[in-house]
């Protein structure tokens, strides 16, 4: 999957976010993270191990405490990669969100969720 079943849109203004453009199922992968890593992170990395990876669409996957997504590591010979699977069927048009206290030691940029208005942080409860 090379990403090509998703789509960047604007929600409001300065704010964009992953979308379905078409139906994703449960257990399917959505996207392969793919492009550089860095020992440090970013605002919009994605931490995977002890490294962090720009990916061109997964930086546009939000945040939410009830996500639509998951973010797996995948070992392999070389490095550590990811893929993004669907944690339940989403559906064409919806956002695809994950929660980034599944994958991050600690937040660059930390925020009040939208969810429920608690500190995201960061957390090493899952740190794939």
């Amino acid at each position: 999957m090379n990403g090509s079943n998703v789509e960047i849109k604007e929600i409001k203004e300065g704010v964009k976010g992953l979308f379905a453009k078409r139906l994703m199922e449960k257990g399917k992968i959505i996207l392969v993270l793919k492009g550089d890593f860095f020992f440090y992170p970013s605002r919009t990395s994605i931490q995977i191990g002890n490294k962090h990876i720009e990916d061109e669409k997964g930086s546009y996957i939000n945040h939410h405490c009830v996500p639509s997504a998951e973010v797996i590591g995948v070992p392999n010979e070389k490095n550590l990669s990811a893929v993004v699977t669907a944690l339940r069927d989403i559906k064409e048009g919806e956002e695809i969100t994950f929660d980034y206290e599944t994958t991050e030691k600690e937040l660059l940029c930390p925020f009040k969720c939208d969810c429920h208005g608690r500190w995201i942080t960061g957390s090493s409860v899952k740190y794939i």
